[in-house]
């Protein structure tokens, strides 16, 4: 999709790029700064309106971009302007794309692209598309961060550990997104990547990675380390021209 290539600030300055903010610097700074008065999830709370309802849903980035950076007249709302960086406040407004059920704040160039090889055009539209790998990967400052970022990723891994990490994507897991199990006191069974792990909590990041829910240990049954990846098995469920074009794509970040 094709996106304006500027956003115009109407305090007086411009936040041009070629790329999505970043998301998971937003979610970063909206959970430090923002959640207190819109809630985890943008639902709001008494002190701050739903970021999700079909009134805030309906500004346009430039319009979201300038309610962050001044504030609203009349309201609870604070100017973020002289608090944060232009690029922190289209990382905030990018994650509030996402809370809106969206991938993101887009300012993509009509000439940006990957790469001029249709294979690799094709990989992308599958890894944005069907395969849903953007739910969870990001690159160029696009997509989830349930999984790692993506750039640069032909300078890390070879043909080989590429289709490995495909493959196999348990074999091994990049450090920061390892995965724990925490059996609930019925029964159930919550699963995902970790943070903040402690003698008295861990808190596990959700499936839509846009919130992090904590479990106290002396109220669940237990909590362990899992050796398995939380990477669905997608690429074995393409067809061998759809996992080239993907592995083309991949290739050319």
């Amino acid at each position: 999709m094709i996106y304006r290539s500027a956003v115009v600030l109407s305090i007086g300055f411009a936040a041009s790029f070629s790329s999505f903010a970043g998301v998971g610097e937003g979610q970063v700074l909206y959970d430090g700064f923002c959640q207190i008065c819109h809630g985890g999830t943008g639902e709001g709370q008494t002190m701050g309106k739903s970021l999700t309802d079909n009134n805030a849903s309906r500004l346009s980035d430039a319009e979201l971009i300038d309610v962050i950076t001044a504030g609203r007249s009349g309201t609870g709302m604070v100017a973020w302007g002289s608090s944060f960086s232009e690029q922190e406040i289209l990382d905030v407004a990018s994650y509030v794309r996402v809370l809106q059920g969206g991938t993101g704040l887009a300012e993509v160039d009509e000439n940006a692209g990957v790469s001029d090889d249709p294979a690799a055009l094709a990989g992308e539209q599958l890894f944005s598309g069907s395969a849903g790998c953007i739910s969870c990967h990001s690159y160029r400052d696009q997509g989830g961060n349930v999984g790692p970022n993506l750039d640069g990723l032909s300078a890390r891994l070879d043909n080989n550990q590429l289709i490995q990490a495909l493959v196999n994507p348990s074999q091994s897991i990049v450090s920061g997104y390892e995965v724990k199990v925490v059996e609930q006191n019925d029964g159930t069974f919550i699963r995902g990547r970790f943070r903040n792990d402690s003698e008295l909590a861990v808190q596990i990041q959700s499936n839509d990675g846009r919130r992090w829910v904590t479990y106290f240990k002396d109220r669940v049954n237990s909590v362990t380390d899992s050796t398995e990846s939380v990477m669905p098995d997608v690429y074995a469920t393409l067809g061998a021209l759809e996992q080239e074009q993907l592995l083309a794509f991949l290739k050319s970040l």
